[in-house]
């Protein structure tokens, strides 16, 4: 019993010590969606810079930026001196953080769908990285219950859409096929009205053309409030007036904030669905 006694008390501090270890490591959040995991699951002290992308909530704008996720470079992650850096498969370039592994920093690469469920197992991944694995199974929980509830919602109804996005000098650019809008628009059982693979620039033809019922606008850079007017000011969209304006790195993060967008956006493409409740409220 002695023995036993001994082993319990060396496994409670090994845990206690393993616990402090990690709420001491300086992370590195590469990708819009884990940084915000990382807040909601208490864990941001820990947080010594983000990339660009990291714009939510607002308190992550006041961190050092490392760069755009897709354009990094190992010299600016490593003068920040991180233990841990943990980004999306889509950050790169690769070399990068083989650089960083050489270094001898711990690399956490994340990847999941854009769906509920990946953003649930986005949410176990980041937690379990912290060392925070119940804290992440009860987030995840809570997320995926509510957005369940917002989808439950949606009538049979699946409205013709188009997803813009305002991309500054580059136009109004149309999402298809293999996107994170495309995978909204599935997720709230939309039809996209565009088939063509990734964003393409639609012109006032195209888009008269592909008819929308329901035209989400996201922006990325400059406003371009006359190009869009000018564009869908023949389509159905603009007859009825369902072009909506939305918050892009809301909408398109698939992050902690799902059920938010959801309840955003159902009411939108389906005004007959009323108001979406909140579960638990």
């Amino acid at each position: 019993m002695r023995r036993l006694s001994g082993y319990l008390m060396t496994l409670l501090v090994a845990c206690g010590l393993s616990q402090a270890s990690h709420a001491s490591e300086r992370v590195v959040s590469i990708d819009g969606a884990l940084t915000e995991i990382v807040y909601a699951l208490g864990a941001q002290d820990r947080l010594v810079a983000v990339d660009t992308t990291s714009r939510y909530p607002e308190a992550a704008l006041d961190l050092p930026q490392v760069g755009y996720m897709r354009q990094l470079s190992a010299e600016g992650i490593l003068a920040l001196h991180p233990d841990l850096v943990i980004a999306s498969d889509d950050a790169g370039p690769e070399t990068v953080f083989a650089q960083l592994e050489e270094a001898g920093i711990r690399v956490r690469r994340i990847t999941a769908e854009d769906s509920v469920a990946g953003v649930q197992a986005r949410i176990i991944a980041v937690g379990e990285t912290l060392n925070l694995t119940e804290e992440a199974r009860r987030l995840a929980a809570s997320v995926g219950e509510r957005s369940q509830a917002a989808l439950a919602r949606i009538p049979e109804a699946h409205p013709d859409t188009l997803f813009l996005l305002g991309a500054g000098n580059r136009g109004l650019m149309a999402a298809g096929q293999k996107t994170g809008a495309q995978a909204l628009l599935d997720m709230m059982g939309a039809s996209n009205v565009f088939t063509h693979r990734g964003y393409k620039p639609v012109s006032a033809e195209g888009a008269l053309q592909a008819a929308p019922q329901v035209v989400l606008v996201g922006h990325t850079g400059d406003d371009a409030g006359d190009q869009i007017e000018r564009t869908l000011a023949m389509t159905p969209a603009a007859s009825s007036g369902r072009i909506h304006h939305v918050d892009v790195g809301l909408v398109l993060g698939f992050g902690p904030r799902l059920p938010e967008v959801l309840e955003l956006l159902i009411p939108l493409l389906y005004p007959t669905s009323g108001t979406v409740e909140v579960a638990g409220e």
